[in-house]
């Protein structure tokens, strides 16, 4: 999506618009599905340049990470953004003069009024999708030797000892002094 900045100087702008985003694009493999994200909100003229509110809608589908099965997400999170006019380099302090406060991390600086929208819905989302989401929080996951889901069936795998705490029992063998 297109965002033009210069169509708020008369006055707000209503925004809406559906994103769709491949699940293989956002670079998430416990990301099963993802729906159409919808974005609706206000573009308005503001002192520092122009301000973008709204709600962000998403729902989709992650793998659990214990037994892989698909877990549904969805949600609504409220956004903003502030756009302002990059400084001119050719006039002002250059790059190594400027001091950034902690306000400046939140705007965006643009040089063309005319801003690609995607990957702001994009980082949103990205920051909204489950990282490591359960099935159920008794889940018992994958056997670690066959495989099979302890959740459905039963194996008759028997736990291996962990060689890596092999060093660690010579401490618990000395005797005390």
């Amino acid at each position: 999506m297109q965002l033009n900045l210069e169509e708020a100087r008369e006055g707000p702008v209503d925004l809406s618009h559906r994103f769709s985003f491949d699940a293989s694009r956002l670079e998430r493999p416990e990301l099963l599905a993802l729906a159409p994200v919808e974005f609706r909100g206000r573009l308005t003229k503001s002192e520092a340049g122009f301000i973008v509110t709204g709600t962000v809608r998403f729902s989709g589908s992650v793998a659990c990470s214990r037994c892989l099965a698909p877990v549904t997400f969805e949600g609504e999170e409220t956004v903003s953004w502030v756009f302002s006019p990059a400084p001119d380099p050719k006039h002002g302090p250059s790059q190594e003069e400027i001091l950034l406060g902690r306000d400046d991390f939140d705007v965006v600086h643009y040089r063309e009024p005319r801003i690609h929208f995607d990957p702001f819905i994009e980082e949103e989302l990205q920051l909204e999708i489950p990282l490591k989401a359960l099935c159920r929080e008794s889940c018992k996951g994958l056997c670690p030797t066959c495989g099979i889901d302890r959740n459905s069936a039963t194996c008759a795998c028997t736990p291996g000892e962990d060689s890596r705490w092999e060093t660690l029992k010579v401490l618990t063998e000395r005797k005390p002094r």
